[in-house]
């Protein structure tokens, strides 16, 4: 089966969760490029709904101890504002090449560049913000240049602002962070004006937080605004995350 072209990238990413912890790779066509992000072994990563953080290295016996190796994809997501397009379980974090060598030997004049989170993640946000907009944000969204507003709706403080910098790092425009004070809208909501529907960016959106969508014509043509209720914030266990 074949997707429909709106719901294919520009670049291909990995996510990797191996024997010795986790890693992102990108591959650009449009940039020529190659990145890695390896994860230092004692460097914690958070494991939201309600599981709090780990070390690198014993995430993948945590998240099978506990049968939750489904929550992998949440993780590159909260933990980094990436979204894999495949996740790879391997027993190590390079075996990777061993898998992908035909992509490697189709591109290998591209430039390969590796990089290291040395610290905890939540000790790293000026980092990964750097690196994740300027090496693994997606090319297809931040060519189609979506204006993006992040709205919380529940009375959790910085939930927008911890969304709204994961949306960043995927490539999106974020215009507006704030709280729904009108209280118009009290549910998880998209709201997309005209052109959107069949966006790229919209695919994503929707695979993330799979919300009500409502096309709203008061929109401009290029904009999302996203609601997030307390039932959101719950089920990502978000205040966990400042509590490492």
């Amino acid at each position: 089966m074949v997707n429909k072209k709106s719901n294919r990238g520009s670049d291909y990413k990995i996510g990797i969760l191996a024997d010795d912890g986790l890693a992102l790779v990108s591959i650009s066509k449009e940039r020529k490029m190659i990145n890695v992000l390896k994860i230092n072994s004692e460097a914690k990563i958070w494991i939201p709904k309600g599981l709090s953080w780990y070390r690198n290295l014993t995430l993948n016996n945590i998240l099978k101890q506990e049968k939750k190796t489904d929550l992998v994809d949440d993780i590159f997501f909260y933990n980094f504002g990436y979204k894999a397009d495949k996740l790879l379980h391997l027993k190590k974090v390079d075996d990777w090449k061993n898998v992908y060598w035909w992509k490697l030997m189709l591109f290998n004049n591209f430039l390969t560049k590796e990089e290291v989170l040395k610290n905890d993640v939540n000790l790293s946000e000026d980092f990964l913000d750097e690196i994740m907009i300027r090496d693994f944000a997606e090319t297809k969204i931040i060519e189609e240049d979506l204006k993006l507003s992040v709205i919380n709706t529940s009375e959790v403080s910085g939930l927008a602002n911890f969304m709204a910098k994961r949306f960043e790092r995927l490539g999106f425009s974020v215009i507006f962070i704030g709280n729904n004070s009108d209280n118009k809208i009290k549910n998880c909501q998209i709201l997309y004006g005209d052109e959107v529907a069949d966006t790229y960016s919209l695919f994503i959106i929707n695979k993330i937080i799979n919300c009500q969508k409502v096309k709203d014509e008061a929109l401009n043509k290029n904009e999302i605004e996203l609601y997030f209720d307390s039932s959101f914030s719950e089920m990502i266990e978000y205040p966990s995350y400042n509590n490492n």
